[in-house]
């Protein structure tokens, strides 16, 4: 039985009187609203009340919490599959909750213990080992005002959120006469808190307890991860992850949510059911499409970033015979650049006060500068040179064609309704993110799983292109990668009209004008300080010839950076065009194989036979491991949502986008539908209220 608090002052009710007759003997219409005391024995005291004063009413509720299955057990005795571990508690979560307020919200409150104890076990004062025990964190201690900032800031994510809405039927006549209430829709804005407990108290009560750890004890690794009963202030080894949303997925935890990370597909399809029955189907169906598309992907990217990256000198001995219109183009972009009038007013502001009356000499000496190829031409046909040659090329298309492809396979994806959705295909593809090859190279399906070798061979052959094999040039296939980078140059005869946007003239002064300053400064401004040695007699010589040499330097850097721009905005578009064609023909394939009808599959002829079969071999794979899956979950009476331990390692594993995963303060109604039940079950509704739901946004 739940026992309700009421906060609110007892209401005195005080009789009506009037001057004129008494109110029995006068007719309804003529003495208008029934007296209070009246309707008091009427209607009873209670309904007096809740007309009279909305009290605020305080309810302890205790929600639901599961046990927690995670595929996140990562093994180098077994790449390529991430096993179960088990975390949390099925014991559920107590909390407080309140109603009240004007306007009115409802509150869920979390009481909190906050605790110094170490994680592993220390030598006690008997000279015994075993777990430490708990202790007061002491008043003044850095912990108290961390805890206390916690508390404010988590529940904060929850907050304008979700809204508890019912209905509040109409009131009988007798209430009609006394009150404006005429029922109608509830709007209770969900409000979250948390209170900090100091004292080592509340557990009997229970109150969750979170140990904290002080800026000394980095969080981390296998003894020291942050989780929902161990906070710290040092959160260094969560590299760029926001703290105050860490611990608001914290919180979520401590209002009886789970993890909503590294689970099986079987898990997956049993949360996206919990979400919404009515639409788990068609979103189950388009996970799993989106699932081989992406292990057929995976299977494929080691060869393929493999093959492009091999023909990095093919492609540079191409750029570089056609180098002459973009050098030509880049000189005249510097000459103007370091003409610019606006270069030659920032220029004249660097010059150091002890130099003011060399400052008029600035704009001649940097037009005698401009004119000197050595200053300009020269800069911009090094340069060219140096970042069209096969070693610089290789680093571009490794990086840029890596980064395009692990978008594809790793990239969040919509499986309906906005829900987002992280597929992760475990293993190693064996490169680094700068496209580079790593130690123990691919494993899992990114090393082709159960496809065939021929097939994915002849894939990587149509889309990217042949290998080079001789001195002559392979014939590729139209539209294959390696074809059209190798094209790219034919279209550059055309900058002896006029430099491309990477090369413009605005382009370039901007970063002639920044590199120019800086360079000169730190050439003339020691020389003429009298810190360092003229690089002539006279002063104006020095300071003529600094301004030569960072001209040169300015030159130098402008280049650097338009002639990395250039390949990038040249080679990017291939890439991208490339990897949205390759997708575009595995999700054909797909869903093909996975939309057809088993009796009709054999008359849908593949439009790629080889991308047919790795996709019917992937798709079978991932059939089979779900089957498996769900068959050990049966066995072992375990729902399936959480599998336990004796969950078959998975191939594959999901992530969702919300707050109960990656921090990302999105959240869905069903994550506050067991405050809605408590809320409905705890005495808290009002007279004619019926039960209420959760709908998502402020209120």
């Amino acid at each position: 039985m739940t026992t309700v608090a009421i906060e609110a002052a007892p209401v005195r009710v005080s009789a009506v009187r009037t001057a004129h007759a008494p109110a029995s003997s006068r007719p309804p219409a003529a003495r208008g609203l029934p007296d209070l005391v009246a309707l008091q024995r009427t209607a009873g005291n209670r309904a007096v009340t809740s007309l009279i004063a909305a009290p605020v009413q305080r309810v302890p509720i205790t929600v639901p919490s599961r046990e927690e299955t995670l595929f996140n057990n990562r093994q180098a005795s077994a790449p390529g599959v991430a096993s179960a571990r088990v975390y949390g508690s099925a014991r559920g979560r107590n909390l407080d909750l309140t109603r009240g307020g004007t306007p009115e919200v409802a509150t869920v409150t979390v009481h909190i213990r906050f605790v110094d104890q170490a994680r592993t076990n220390v030598t006690r004062a008997d000279g015994t080992v075993g777990p430490d025990t708990e202790k007061v964190i002491p008043p003044g201690d850095a912990r108290r005002a961390f805890g206390i900032t916690t508390c404010t800031t988590a529940p904060g994510h929850w907050n304008n959120r979700a809204v508890l809405v019912g209905e509040r039927a109409a009131p009988n006549w007798l209430v009609q006469q006394f009150s404006s209430d005429r029922g109608g829709p509830v709007r209770l804005p969900v409000r979250f808190a948390a209170v900090p407990v100091w004292d080592l108290s509340g557990a009997d009560k229970g109150y969750p307890t979170v140990r904290v750890f002080p800026q000394s004890q980095a969080a981390g690794g296998n003894t020291h991860p942050i989780d929902a009963g161990n906070y710290y202030m040092n959160v260094a080894a969560y590299g760029a992850a926001n703290a105050e949303a860490i611990y608001a997925h914290e919180y979520g935890h401590l209002i009886g949510l789970s993890d909503e990370y590294s689970q099986s597909n079987p898990q997956m399809h049993a949360l996206m059911h919990d979400m919404d029955p009515a639409t788990s189907a068609q979103r189950s169906a388009a996970l799993n499409r989106e699932s081989v598309r992406r292990m057929v992907l995976a299977a494929l990217i080691p060869q393929l970033h493999g093959r492009v990256a091999s023909a990095a000198a093919e492609i540079s001995q191409q750029f570089l015979r056609a180098q002459a219109p973009v050098r030509s183009a880049l000189a005249s972009s510097v000459r103007s650049a370091m003409a610019d009038p606006t270069t030659i007013a920032a220029l004249r502001i660097a010059v150091p006060p002890t130099a003011a009356r060399l400052a008029p000499y600035v704009p001649r000496t940097l037009a005698a500068a401009a004119r000197n190829p050595a200053n300009t031409s020269a800069p911009a046909a090094a340069v060219v040179a140096a970042e069209f040659a096969p070693g610089p090329i290789e680093s571009m298309l490794r990086r840029l064609y890596y980064s395009s492809l692990n978008t594809a396979a790793t990239g969040v994806t919509d499986v309906g309704a906005n829900l987002g959705m992280h597929i992760n295909i475990e293993g190693s593809s064996g490169l680094t993110s700068d496209g580079r090859a790593a130690v123990g190279g691919a494993t899992g399906l990114w090393a082709g799983g159960p496809a065939n070798a021929g097939d994915l061979a002849a894939v990587v052959d149509q889309v990217a292109g042949a290998s080079r094999t001789g001195r002559v040039p392979p014939i590729r296939a139209s539209g294959s990668i390696l074809r059209d980078l190798t094209s790219l140059p034919a279209g550059w005869a055309a900058f002896a009209g006029g430099a491309p946007a990477s090369m413009s003239v605005a382009t370039v002064t901007a970063d002639v004008k920044q590199s120019l300053a800086s360079a000169f400064i730190a050439r003339v401004g020691p020389i003429l300080a009298g810190t360092a040695a003229p690089t002539t007699t006279a002063r104006l010589g020095a300071f003529v010839a600094g301004l030569n040499a960072a001209a040169r330097t300015a030159a130098t850097a402008a280049s650097t950076n338009a002639v990395r721009t250039f390949l990038t905005s040249e080679i990017q578009p291939v890439i991208s065009r490339s990897t949205t064609s390759l997708m575009a023909a595995i999700a054909a394939e797909v869903t093909r194989i996975m939309g057809t009808p088993a009796e009709q599959l054999a008359l849908a002829a593949p439009r790629d036979p080889a991308i047919a079969s790795i996709a019917s071999a992937m798709s079978t794979r991932l059939a089979t491991a779900a089957l498996t899956a769900t068959a050990s979950q049966i066995v072992q009476g375990r729902p399936a949502i959480n599998p336990g331990t004796g969950a078959p390692a998975q191939e594959v594993t999901y992530d969702t986008v919300n707050m109960m995963s990656d921090n990302s303060d999105l959240f869905r109604a069903d994550q506050f539908a067991d405050i809605a039940t408590a809320f409905n079950g705890s005495g808290l509704k009002r007279s004619r209220e019926g039960d209420f739901h959760i709908e998502m946004g402020a209120a």
